[in-house]
């Protein structure tokens, strides 16, 4: 149940130009700061560092990562009851966009949003009585979340809380069509993470952020009134950029 390869080349185009752009802006900073030198020649290189301004305001930035998680699968039909569970994982990529208020030249509060895409899905996995279970987490996800941490020199080190949202593909295939019983929709729930990010140059941060994503129970049924539900949870872990409009 894998993304066709357009999802690899969108990831890929998201690299380029993120690495595009961090190095335009990298040799620009760098440019700006020479100018700024004064005349007079100094045997120590300047050292950048970061002021409560770089961490407040608008920015926006992209990410890419990998992702893993657990969908478990309930069934009580006839009298009997089982439980099937698969592991999807796969990459994932996003854009973000946020805002960071300084409550204190040292404490952060902020608020930031994703969407992205991602391929986080399972091998099809033959569960009981022959029923194949299939899996697949995207390709559009999303978070909205509040963000709130402590600045330390030039790192910030957060944590982050808030709301989830993925497009969820499940199926459990049975042996005839009235077995069947299909979780194909959006699903939105909590998510709870930490990260660092970096103050690199003036305007230009790095990061790397974990994220837990719970999206709860769904409850369905066959066509032959068949009792189902399914359950998923995604951790990610992810590397990114941010720039400071």
């Amino acid at each position: 149940m894998h993304i066709s390869s357009r999802f690899y080349a969108a990831l890929l185009a998201l690299s380029v130009c993120t690495v595009a752009f961090l190095t335009i802006t990298a040799a620009k900073a760098a440019d700006l700061s020479r100018m700024a030198k004064p005349a007079e020649v100094s045997s120590a290189e300047p050292v950048y560092e970061a002021s409560p301004s770089i961490w407040r305001g608008l920015y926006w930035g992209a990410s890419l990562g990998y992702g893993w998680g657990e969908s478990e699968q309930f069934y009580d039909r006839a009298g009997e009851h089982g439980v099937a569970s698969t592991h999807p994982s796969g990459a994932l990529g996003a854009l973000t966009a946020g805002y960071n208020y300084m409550w204190s030249p040292r404490f952060l509060l902020g608020v930031e949003g994703d969407l992205g895409l991602m391929d986080v899905s399972a091998d099809d996995k033959i569960v009981f009585d022959g029923h194949i279970y299939k899996t697949s987490f995207g390709p559009l996800w999303g978070t909205v979340r509040g963000r709130a941490g402590v600045v330390v020199d030039r790192a910030l080190l957060y944590a982050t809380a808030g709301w989830a949202f993925m497009d969820v593909d499940e199926v459990s295939i049975g042996n005839t069509p009235g077995e069947t019983a299909t979780n194909k929709d959006w699903r939105s729930g909590w998510v709870l993470g930490a990260g660092v990010e970096y103050a690199l140059f003036p305007g230009v941060t790095g990061k790397v952020e974990y994220l837990h994503m719970d999206f709860g129970t769904y409850e369905g049924y066959s066509a032959n009134a068949e009792y189902y539900t399914f359950d998923n949870r995604v951790d990610l872990i992810r590397t990114g950029v941010n720039f400071k409009f």
